[in-house]
């Protein structure tokens, strides 16, 4: 992983590892990491001298989930809602876009805010949606009727709301290093975004990259994973001049669950929208298994982990069900990956209780909500940032 944004330092400020500036006199020790998922936005942040099992956390729901929420207030309205800002999650704010829609309203939207629903903002007309430029979207609301107007801006986090709510808690909002996770399916704008982004796991697998190289100084965010992109812009506001970092959700939470000192081992997340498996070995991706959680039971997740570690499930199958893939690595063929440690995190994760498998319910610093954020601050801490200032 290359080094982040260029550029001089800010006079008062130093050069960190990541080649942004960090704080003089309080280097780095304030680190923000925000692991953005389907149904809860977790956040954590470090303070000087605090053990981080008494860091400042927060479990709230996602930002999906808050846009879907404003979207439908304004279906009970009947307002036009406007739709403006980065491109954010999908998922509920598509099916309240749709209800919207299918209620008669006007919905519209920039380019970019609509992109969060379809890679092709074709797609999205096609719903009954106007995309407009960016000059029109100032426009309307001055040209519609008072209070006929809702206009909800997209985003994977409401930075002013995290800084007010953190003030009003008696917590300074000021972050030395940003950290964002977001799970980010490419920018596919014809053709399954579901292979899209698994090509990215599958290539990882075939080069046997260490789990900590899945990790992008904001600067080196992979071009075609827009949402990721947006997230970087995230993590630099939020850094303010200092070192920025995001990944994607699933390596996040993985990195955090493998314990520390362990190479080999099998590690599941079971989120509200995905779940991931993946095998390590040696510190190296050996393999993976992505599927969407609302498609798996108990029994059902079980069958799919058993038959994706005997080698025994592909990616074509998964996908006719609805899911993402599987692949092992050669490396996985002198290894009985059953024998494994094994260890299964996320807020699905009783899925698997009463299975068989020889689980280990990872909880690092005692809190299993925290664990993408933990993972950040491992990748963090890889680069030199940790929160006790050393950099």
């Amino acid at each position: 992983m290359s080094g982040g944004a260029a550029g001089a330092a800010p006079s008062g400020r130093r050069r960190s590892a990541f080649g942004a500036a960090s704080a003089s006199g309080d280097p780095c020790a304030r680190i923000l990491a925000v692991d953005v998922g389907a149904g809860t936005a977790d956040i954590l942040l470090t303070r000087p001298g605090q053990p981080l099992e008494n860091a400042v956390k927060l479990v709230l729901p996602s930002r999906t989930q808050v846009v879907a929420a404003q979207f439908a207030e304004a279906t009970r309205r009947g307002q036009t809602i406007l739709f403006t800002g980065p491109t954010m999650g999908g998922g509920a704010d598509g099916g309240a876009m749709k209800a919207h829609l299918a209620a008669g309203h006007a919905f519209v939207a920039t380019e970019e805010a609509a992109r969060t629903f379809a890679d092709d903002v074709d797609k999205v007309r096609a719903l009954g949606a106007r995309v407009v430029g960016e000059a029109a979207a100032v426009e309307l609301p001055g040209r519609l009727p008072a209070g006929s107007c809702a206009h909800v801006r997209s985003g994977d986090l409401d930075a002013a709301a995290l800084r007010a709510a953190l003030e009003l808690l008696g917590v300074e909002p000021r972050f030395d290093a940003a950290a964002v996770a977001v799970q980010d399916h490419g920018f596919s704008p014809h053709g399954s975004n579901r292979v899209f982004r698994f090509a990215f796991w599958q290539a990882a697998v075939d080069e046997g990259r260490p789990l900590g190289e899945l990790f992008y100084a904001s600067a080196d965010a992979p071009p075609d994973f827009t949402r990721l992109r947006a997230a970087a812009a995230l993590a630099d506001e939020l850094a303010g001049g200092g070192p920025a970092l995001v990944a994607d959700t699933g390596p996040a939470a993985l990195y955090g669950a493998l314990p520390a000192g362990v190479t080999d081992a099998v590690l599941v997340n079971a989120g509200n929208g995905h779940t991931i498996c993946v095998v390590a070995l040696g510190g190296r991706l050996a393999g993976v298994f992505e599927h969407h959680t609302r498609r798996l039971d108990g029994p059902g997740l079980e069958r799919c982990l058993r038959r994706f570690l005997a080698g025994d499930l592909g990616s074509d199958e998964v996908r006719a069900d609805g899911g993402h893939g599987a692949v092992l690595g050669g490396a996985t063929q002198t290894h009985d990956l059953t024998a494994l440690p094994f260890f299964a995190t996320g807020p699905r994760r009783g899925l698997l209780a009463g299975s068989a498998l020889p689980l280990e319910h990872a909880a690092p610093h005692g809190d299993m909500m925290l664990t993408g954020c933990f993972g950040l601050l491992r990748a963090f801490a890889e680069r030199g940032v940790t929160p006790d200032g050393k950099i």
